[in-house]
């Protein structure tokens, strides 16, 4: 078994001898392609709890390449985040951040694993001459059904040059060890996003609410309702979905779908809500609206590739029910077949099958539905900024012994 967080030794490549000095505060950069909203908590939750320990962070990072329908990119307080200009070259296939100030100056660098990011070659040479800590944050592996092989040929040969390596979830770590990662400079972060303001408001919308909402959409009270919620693409399995709530239906008249999201594939899903009145399609939903739909839900349904959606799921304590993919993100490491939610073969009849069995037995749901709130949790951002701090410090060479006169980074 890998060595959880607490566990990990504190050694840092061939700095462990020479750790950053603690009479001034150490700078650590971060290093981000782009900003994504869901990121936005957790790092101003880490920089809080960094400048406790006498750490300075700077996140950097640049406009997205181009626009893709989500509208999720956002920017970080300028006491936190550093926005440069991104140049994309080779027909948008390499990015260059324009940041040799901010890597001269810090004290650990830590950029996200990308062959494409020109800047990541640098740091990986200056990493391997002793110059400067540099760390790299990702899967371990590559999920790509379309990954080249000369492309995983480069990202094996530099991942064990860096210092240290923050990865996603667990199943990184033997895979990184096969690459020549050595175990001990693996932190495992657990990724998760800040699902806590969702999961109360969920918690804050009662029954007579819910009994209202259903009739605004022609359900009945005793009705069984599995939802989807993302975005609306091919690889979330759309057309699974829809194929396998037909069957569903046909083995359990009362069920009921409600389809909350936008995307490439919407003119599938609002054709179908026209043809079946029980199919519900919603468009993209937040806030207090998403709640509802998930406090209105049994089972969340999700028969394509897996990621962060997961959280969602646990936060308002329902299972998730996927299918064997090979391209799911690492959060799927979080389903618990049999436990929290369900993995079943890529096979639509019996797919539906299993969401049938989970709706029309209560005590089955209930028992899903606890694991699921356990879950939940269990990986928050909470969690993750306390491993992300802790695999910091073991970077920066910094044993608890460093921490009992710790200076203050915000002066």
């Amino acid at each position: 078994m890998p060595k959880n967080d607490a566990e990990v030794d504190i050694h840092c490549a061939d700095h462990e001898e020479t750790p950053v000095p603690r009479n001034r505060c150490a700078r650590v950069l971060i290093i981000q392609e782009q900003m994504k909203e869901y990121r936005v908590p957790f790092f101003i939750r880490l920089s809080d709890a960094l400048q406790q320990d006498g750490i300075l962070l700077r996140v950097a990072y640049s406009e997205p390449k181009g626009w893709d329908g989500r509208n999720d990119s956002c920017d970080l307080p300028s006491n936190i985040g550093r926005k440069v200009r991104g140049r994309w070259m080779l027909g948008g296939r390499v990015l260059y951040q324009p940041l040799l100030r901010e890597i001269l100056r810090a004290d650990l660098v830590i950029a996200q694993e990308a062959n494409k990011h020109l800047l990541n070659y640098l740091l990986v040479l200056v990493s391997t001459l002793g110059f400067k800590r540099i760390s790299f944050w990702g899967f371990g592996a590559n999920r790509n059904e379309n990954r080249l092989v000369f492309s995983e040929w480069i990202r094996k040969k530099i991942v064990s040059k860096v210092d240290w390596y923050f990865a996603y979830t667990r199943s990184a770590v033997e895979c990184l060890v096969a690459k020549g990662v050595r175990r001990e400079r693996i932190t495992v972060v657990e990724n998760a996003v800040d699902t806590q303001e969702f999961s109360d408001l969920v918690g804050a919308i009662d029954d007579s609410e819910i009994c209202l909402k259903k009739k605004q959409f022609g359900i009945e009270e005793a009705s069984c309702i599995g939802l989807y919620c993302g975005v609306l693409s091919p690889d979330k399995g759309i057309d699974f979905l829809l194929r396998a709530a037909v069957l569903v239906r046909q083995q359990l008249p009362s069920f009921h779908l409600l389809v909350a999201g936008g995307g490439p594939e919407h003119e599938k899903v609002s054709l179908a809500a026209s043809t079946h009145p029980w199919i519900h399609y919603l468009g993209p939903t937040f806030g207090r609206d998403k709640a509802m739909l998930f406090k209105m839900a049994g089972v969340v349904l999700l028969p394509g590739r897996v990621g962060l959606a997961i959280l969602d799921a646990f936060a308002a304590g329902l299972p998730l029910l996927t299918i064997q993919v090979s391209y799911h993100g690492p959060e799927i490491e979080y389903l618990e077949d049999g436990r929290n939610g369900l993995m079943v073969k890529n096979d639509v009849s019996l797919y539906a099958s299993r969401v049938v069995s989970v709706l029309s037995d209560a005590s089955l749901r209930e028992k899903f539905q606890r694991a699921a709130s356990d879950s939940g949790r269990r990986y928050s951002i909470d969690a993750m900024v306390s491993n992300f701090r802790n695999g910091i410090r073991a970077c920066l060479g910094w044993s608890e012994q460093h921490f009992s006169s710790v200076p203050d980074a915000a002066s």
